[in-house]
């Protein structure tokens, strides 16, 4: 923790420091004042006679969010402030039938005033920070802006204290659809699910460093308009295939996400399937569980539809048409594939999930708040994010269930 810092005046040397203009063109300097916020770089510039330096606060992931009581704790009992000098400003939450600060300007005297602006509570949020929820089991108060003002000889301390705060966050639950193909007695059609993206804030601890080249040529590739190619994501069961896959699709933009689970997979060789397929121009096309589907042809006694019908989507004359692209996963050794699936200008990746190293297990584990003392030997992801349970493979676990419970609700149907 940086340490506190004395009181100083504005150097006559800052660009910033007024100290001869009077209060009233000093203020001037400042933004307009809008109804109902708090003029914090007003309230500066007649403190400190200096227009301030400043910081704008942020997590370490789109989807953080700054817990707002989290912050003010911090700022009571760390740097030691008086709450009672801040300017607030209040307003009534139904929930808990209460009037709660919403906004908040404290100024250390220092030189130094942080602002926290229009919080909110939210509910359905992950907190890997283990942050105590300001009302009953998951409704927390985020703000919206944190922002620090400064005088530029406290630039270390304010950088210092901006990292600090960046870590008392919690995180968005988001989702986006996914089309998953099904079929009834008039023929196949997609019904829209909802999947929630995983907490993933460091690809590279979750599956190696080596491995966010891999992601970043992935999602540069998938999200190219008018794409094709197939990316190929193979490995032991539990190391997080379908972990993955389920971050990978809220990075991909404006295109239909088309799901083929495991029971479904052999349709791919139907003469119908084509056709049907059709519909759902640049779409990007994720086949789970595929090892029967792309065996290769030369190994087999009937040579498999699908593998010619998957070869023609991505790099062959529908491809060309239709710009679809393919994910798939598969358990089975890359030796037992197709060739023609490897094959330089229709492959996009081909990667091999195995299992962390010891060194990564033990940070990944204590990330999550396990510790350190289970992990004695590499571990898959599966097996690091169920600690204490009882053992499951996460990749046979689908990506969505298709009976008995789910792990996204159907919205629509597609016909």
């Amino acid at each position: 923790m940086p340490g506190k810092v004395e009181t100083t005046a504005g150097s006559s040397k800052y660009i910033g420091a007024l100290p001869d203009m009077p209060v009233e063109a000093l203020i001037s300097f400042g933004p307009p004042n809008n109804c109902g916020n708090a003029p914090s770089i007003r309230f500066f510039l007649a403190k400190y006679q200096a227009f301030p330096c400043s910081l704008y606060c942020a997590g370490d992931d789109s989807s953080a969010l700054l817990h707002m009581t989290s912050l003010v704790n911090y700022i009571q009992d760390e740097l030691k402030h008086d709450l009672s000098t801040d300017r607030i400003s209040r307003n009534y939450n139904q929930k808990m039938k209460d009037f709660y600060i919403d906004s908040r300007v404290c100024d250390l005297g220092n030189g130094i005033m942080i602002e926290l602006s229009d919080g909110y509570f939210i509910s359905d949020v992950q907190n890997p920070n283990k942050l105590k929820p300001d009302y009953s089991d998951d409704y927390f108060l985020a703000a919206s802006q944190v922002q620090i003002f400064y005088l530029p000889e406290h630039d270390e301390f304010v950088k210092d204290l901006g990292k600090i705060f960046s870590k008392m966050t919690i995180y968005t639950s988001k989702s986006c659809t996914l089309n998953m193909v099904c079929r009834n007695q008039h023929g196949y059609y997609l019904s829209s699910i909802d999947i929630k993206k995983p907490l993933i804030t460091d690809l590279a601890l979750h599956y190696g460093k080596g491995f966010v080249r891999t992601h970043d040529k992935i999602i540069k590739n998938l999200n190219r308009k008018e794409g094709k190619g197939i990316v190929l994501l193979h490995g032991i069961p539990g190391s997080g295939k379908t972990h993955y896959i389920r971050y990978l699709i809220h990075e991909i933009q404006e295109k239909t996400l088309v799901y083929v689970p495991p029971d479904m997979a052999k349709e791919i060789s139907s003469p119908e399937f084509l056709p049907f397929l059709m519909q759902y121009q640049n779409s990007i096309l994720i086949i789970e569980d595929a090892e029967n589907i792309i065996k290769d042809r030369n190994e087999t006694l009937i040579p498999s539809q699908a593998v010619a019908n998957l070869l023609n989507l991505s790099d062959g004359l529908l491809g060309d048409a239709m710009h679809q692209q393919i994910i798939a996963t598969f358990n089975c050794d890359l030796t037992t594939i197709d060739p023609a699936l490897l094959r330089k200008g229709r492959l996009i990746a081909n990667y091999e999930f195995n299992k962390l190293d010891l060194e990564s297990s033990k940070i990944l584990s204590d990330k999550l708040g396990f510790g350190t003392e289970n992990v004695s030997e590499p571990m898959t992801l599966a097996e690091i994010y169920n600690q204490g349970e009882k053992p499951e493979d996460e990749d046979d676990d689908p990506m969505v269930h298709t009976s008995n419970g789910t792990t996204a609700e159907s919205t629509t149907e597609k016909q």
